[in-house]
C-alpha cells in the first residue's frame, strides 16, 4: 500500500485546513489597537491561505506589510508580526527560499530584541519549523520544533495548549523521518492536553488524533490506528453529516490503513465511499478525487494475488 502517512492525501488536506491556525490563538491586532480595517484585512488574508489561494494571500500580506511600514515603521511589532505571516504565505506559494530567508532575519530580530524565550520569538521559530516541514526538510523542522518545545516547557510547563501544539508539529516531523515511536509519544502527550483543554470534538483535537492514527499505522499498529480513525469518523458524522468533506477524508484514511493491514474487503468499502463522495463533491481532476481513485485501484491490485493463489500441488 506504500507509506500511509507520507502518501495520504488527508495529511496534505489537514495542513491546508490548518494553514491559518498557526497564529489563531494569538491574534493581537484588533485587541491591541481596535483597528477594524486592519483586523478585517488580516482575517481575509488568512482565509485565502485556508482556501488554498496562496498567491492571492501572498499579495494581500504584501499590501498589509507595506501599509504597516508606511504607518508604523519597519521595526513596529505589528509590522514584524505581519512579515512573519507574509513569509508563511510565500512558503505556501512555493517560494521556500525567500520565506526561509525572511523568517531567519525576523528570528534574529526577535532574539536580539525580546530574547529566545519570548512568545513572539517562539512564534517566529514555530513558523520557521512549519516552513521547513512544508519544504520537505523534516529533520531541520524537528530541530526547530524541539527548540521551541524546550523553551515552552521551561516557561509554560507541560500542561499547556501551546506546548501541545508544538508537540503536534514535532510529531509530524518525526513521523516524516520514520521515527514512528517518538512521533507516537509526542502525539499522545499532545492528545491528553487537547482532549482536556479543547474537548474531543475540537478541530485541533481531531487533527492530532488523526495524525496519531496515521503514524500508528506506519508503525504497523493497525488495530490502534483503526480504533482512532473510527472514533474520529463517528464524531465527524455526528457533527457534520455523512457527506461532509472531513468525513469522506476520514473514510479515505480508513481505506488506506485497512488496506495496509490486508483487510481488503473492509478497506474497499471505505475507499469506495470516499471516492464516490469526493467525486460528487469536487471536480473530477481535483487531487483528492484522483488520490481516492488511486487508492481503490491499489486495493483491487493488492486483492488480486490473494484471490488467485493456486492450490498447493500434492506430489504422489
Amino acid at each position: 500500500m506504500g507509506s500511509i502517512q507520507s502518501r495520504c492525501v488527508v495529511v496534505s488536506l489537514a495542513g491546508l485546513m490548518a494553514g491559518s491556525m498557526l497564529f489563531a490563538a494569538e491574534d493581537q491586532v484588533a485587541a491591541a489597537s481596535g483597528e477594524v480595517t486592519e483586523d478585517a484585512a488580516l482575517k481575509h488574508a488568512r482565509e485565502l491561505i485556508a482556501h488554498g489561494q496562496f498567491e492571492e494571500a501572498r499579495k494581500a500580506f504584501e499590501e498589509m506589510v507595506h501599509a504597516d511600514q508606511q504607518a508604523r515603521g519597519a521595526q513596529d511589532a505589528k509590522t514584524l508580526s505581519d512579515r512573519v505571516e507574509l513569509a508563511l504565505a510565500c512558503g505556501k506559494a512555493g517560494d521556500y527560499i525567500k520565506a526561509e530567508s525572511d523568517l531567519r532575519d525576523l528570528l534574529a530580530i526577535y532574539n536580539r530584541r525580546l530574547g529566545p524565550d519570548h512568545k513572539e520569538t517562539l512564534r517566529c521559530r514555530t513558523a520557521l519549523a512549519r516552513l521547513l516541514y512544508d519544504a520537505s526538510r523534516p529533520t531541520e523542522a524537528g530541530e526547530e520544533y524541539r527548540r521551541v518545545l524546550d523553551s515552552e516547557v521551561r516557561v509554560l510547563g507541560t500542561d499547556n495548549i501551546e506546548v501541545a501544539r508544538t508537540r503536534h508539529g514535532l510529531g509530524d516531523a518525526l513521523g516524516m523521518t520514520g521515527k514512528y515511536g517518538e512521533a507516537i509519544e509526542q502525539f499522545r502527550q499532545a492528545q491528553d492536553v487537547f482532549d482536556r483543554v479543547l474537548g474531543e470534538e475540537n478541530f485541533e483535537t481531531l487533527l492530532n488524533r488523526s495524525n496519531l492514527a496515521l503514524v500508528q499505522a506506519e508503525n504497523r499498529e493497525f488495530d490502534a490506528a483503526e480504533k482512532g480513525l473510527k472514533a474520529i469518523l463517528t464524531i465527524r458524522e455526528r457533527l457534520n453529516g455523512p457527506n461532509d468533506l472531513s468525513v469522506l477524508m476520514t473514510c479515505f484514511q480508513l481505506g488506506r490503513v485497512l488496506g495496509g493491514a490486508k483487510r481488503f474487503d473492509e478497506a474497499m468499502t471505505f475507499a469506495n465511499r470516499a471516492e464516490a463522495g469526493l467525486r460528487s463533491a469536487l471536480k473530477p481532476d481535483d487531487s483528492k478525487v484522483i488520490e481516492a481513485e488511486g487508492l481503490c485501484n491499489q486495493i483491487r491490485t493488492d486483492m488480486a494475488p490473494a484471490a488467485k493463489v493456486p492450490p498447493p500441488v500434492v506430489l504422489k
